[in-house]
């Protein structure tokens, strides 16, 4: 090889870097990398450096993680506990709400028999007894409470003070199976006599003549007659008719007003005073 064909192989060895390095510059300018390069170009330690710091954050903030969690279920056991309180907050409301619409029932039903005075008593037991379908209540004779008055709650008739204490009161209920109560229905006003069914058995109302013709739905009231109870106290509603035409009688089933498991707060009628008539069914001269 002589001097000449030596220097036309660097000329074009030359030209072919310089060709391929404008492309290579041309591609990096398109992609938008030609600043990275240069500034490598300007000083390689820096992007070195920078690129190694990058890495060293990453390996960082992943030793670092297991800690973001503990505080993380730091932060949702707070929250929990919160909720807990919270929730337990508005069961307290709820129950005062409900305390006071029972307070609103009673003095809405205080308000439309005002002829009566009453006093509120509170719900302190149930006699468990199967023989006897009772409640006891926290007032007694030291609050002028007696054997024989009538007791309500906001939805209807309850039943009557059966014993006393002092301070305490035993009321039988108007499903007990020794009720007698006489009952009047507000739509067709057949009259009978309301006998309790005792444990599972149905309240109804018999003694009720042929004639009337009772529907099913009719609301029950006390009828006055026998001076036991004031008239026009809801008792319930007809839910069946008992209707045998071969009988002088027919029967009316009553679903009572009142909800006796749940019952917390009553009122004795106390300006109500049960009127003696068994002198009026002796014979006279008895």
């Amino acid at each position: 090889m002589n001097l000449n064909e030596a220097q036309q192989r660097i000329r074009w060895a030359v030209f072919i870097i310089l060709a391929g390095t404008a492309v290579l510059l041309t591609i990096l300018d398109n992609t938008g990398n030609l600043d990275e390069v240069l500034t490598f170009l300007r000083d390689p330690l820096a992007v070195i450096v920078g690129w190694t710091s990058a890495r060293t954050d990453s390996i960082a903030d992943v030793l670092d993680g297991p800690r973001d969690l503990q505080t993380a279920r730091e932060e949702l056991a707070q929250l929990q506990a919160r909720v807990d309180i919270l929730e337990r907050e508005n069961e307290q409301l709820r129950e005062v709400q409900g305390e006071y619409q029972l307070l609103l029932d009673l003095f809405n039903r205080a308000r439309q028999q005002p002829a009566f005075s009453r006093l509120t008593a509170s719900v302190i037991g149930r006699d468990t007894s199967p023989s006897l379908r009772s409640i006891i209540i926290d007032k007694g004779r030291d609050d002028g409470i007696v054997v024989g008055m009538p007791v309500e709650s906001a939805r209807g008739l309850v039943g009557q003070v059966f014993r006393t204490t002092n301070n305490s009161a035993q009321v039988v209920l108007i499903t007990d199976n020794a009720s007698s109560i006489p009952a009047r229905l507000g739509s067709s006003r057949a009259t009978g006599l309301l006998r309790g069914g005792g444990l599972g058995g149905a309240t109804s109302i018999d003694w009720i003549d042929l004639k009337r013709q009772l529907d099913v739905g009719e609301v029950v009231l006390t009828s006055g007659l026998g001076g036991k109870f004031p008239q026009d106290i809801v008792i319930g509603r007809v839910i069946e008719v008992d209707r045998r035409e071969a009988e002088l009688f027919q029967r009316a089933i009553v679903q009572p007003a009142v909800a006796f498991d749940s019952l917390e707060i009553v009122f004795v009628i106390t300006g109500f005073h049960p009127v003696d008539t068994e002198i009026f069914t002796a014979p006279p001269g008895g």
